[in-house]
């Protein structure tokens, strides 16, 4: 074996017990002994790695989002109208929800209760582009398969409807995500998209 292959194995073991300490545990047990000590290495084998706590946390944010907007552009682009384009972004997203259920609460803990050296948490830290969400109602606005004003409020409901999923899993692990799943998609389809 190489040791770029053993070192991303370190690595994904690391980010792997941050993740199971964040999920079980809540983002305040999640020091870098603990983490260390989850993931079966050394607190000095971890910071070898990841030279800080908040490198090893934004990895792990990067690399849950990362997955799950690889997945939800995959879906979009399979798609041929505004619609249809929002409803994939919607259910992929929510299935990436209930298939990683302690990845996502993890990430979404960390984006919530991390702050950046201003003091601000990550989730408000502004973005450097235009998310996909974002631009898809934009399209759908123009071409009239969205309803609303505003672009960006209407990204908000969409963003605050499927959140909901997460919080459902927040409260209760193994909850079935089928109803809100349902729940949420009609929503969208029912009271964004303009009929056809």
């Amino acid at each position: 074996m190489n040791g770029t292959f053993i070192e991303a194995a370190r690595r994904a073991q690391i980010i792997d017990g941050a993740i199971d300490v964040i999920a079980e545990r809540g983002y305040h047990a999640a020091s870098l002994a603990s983490i260390a000590a989850r993931a079966g290495v050394a607190k000095s084998a971890l910071l070898y790695y990841f030279d800080s706590k908040d490198a090893l946390l934004r990895q792990v944010l990067e690399e849950v989002f990362a997955e799950i907007e690889k997945r939800v552009e995959a879906a979009v682009a399979a798609q041929s109208d505004a619609a249809a384009r929002l409803m994939a972004y919607a259910s992929t997203y929510l299935q990436m929800v209930d298939e990683q259920r302690r990845r996502v609460v993890a990430a979404v803990t960390i984006a919530v209760a991390h702050r950046d050296a201003d003091g601000t948490p990550l989730y408000l830290v502004p973005e450097e582009s235009e998310g996909l969400l974002l631009r898809l109602v934009r399209t759908g606005l123009a071409s009239g398969a969205v309803r609303g004003e505003s672009a960006r409020d209407v990204a908000s409901v969409i963003e605050h409807l499927l959140d909901a999923s997460i919080t459902h899993v927040q409260r209760d692990p193994d909850a079935d995500l089928r109803g809100i799943t349902r729940e949420i998609l009609r929503l969208i389809r029912d009271g964004v998209l303009r009929e056809e």
